[in-house]
């Protein structure tokens, strides 16, 4: 009795859990706690393949159904291999997204540091694409770094919100120092700045 009890648990688990047969069989791909169709997108919980998988595939997909099963077979491998180059396409795309961000990040902590007004990020751009022909022409991906040149964010726009948002980061990273440091040193003086107004300076040292 015992054995018949743990062997239901087993059954239980496994059917529980995404099958990768599931894939072939019903163009099911695993994704979290959930199965996702490639030919709909449409998701079913992985209970029972009987209960969820295959009465989706069996209903919204009735179709596939009708075809032989080397037809079936082969129509979900093209939709799997479809759904992989669109993933692919849309990694490359956010990695670039991520780079070309990355790239107007460092132009704005440039022209912060430098106290350059935000319209300079347009004349940097403008500068870059002017010496790339000449630097890069060497270079058999010239022309891809060019064009990652042109995708770099650097309008006038742009560069104040990356300014302001590197600027509260500092501010961030400065309250964390402050609240985990043990001891803090602390220092009030006036500074004069170029228009000859009195200004608080506050200084501080993280022991």
């Amino acid at each position: 009795m015992a054995s018949s009890t743990k062997e239901k648990v087993q059954d239980s688990k496994y059917s529980r859990e995404f099958q990768t047969w599931w894939a072939e069989k019903y163009g099911m791909i695993n994704k979290g706690d959930k199965a996702v169709c490639v030919s709909c997108s449409g998701t079913v919980v992985c209970r029972t393949y009987i209960s969820s998988v295959k009465r989706h595939f069996e209903t919204n997909h009735k179709s596939f159904c009708e075809k032989s099963e080397p037809e079936q077979k082969e129509l979900i491998a093209s939709a799997i291999k479809d759904r992989n180059k669109q993933s692919t396409s849309m990694f490359k795309h956010v990695s670039k997204n991520c780079l070309t961000s990355a790239a107007s990040y460092s132009a704005a902590n440039a022209i912060a540091r430098h106290g350059k007004p935000f319209q300079e990020g347009e004349f940097l751009k403008e500068a870059w694409l002017a010496c790339a022909p000449s630097l890069f022409d060497d270079f058999d991906n010239k022309d891809k770094i060019i064009q990652r040149i042109k995708d770099v964010p650097l309008s006038r726009n742009t560069m104040k919100d990356r300014i302001l948002k590197l600027a509260e980061n500092v501010t961030d990273q400065q309250k964390n120092d402050i609240n985990s440091a043990p001891f803090i040193s602390l220092c009030l003086d006036e500074s004069i700045d170029i228009t000859k107004s009195a200004r608080l300076a506050v200084l501080l040292d993280i022991v």
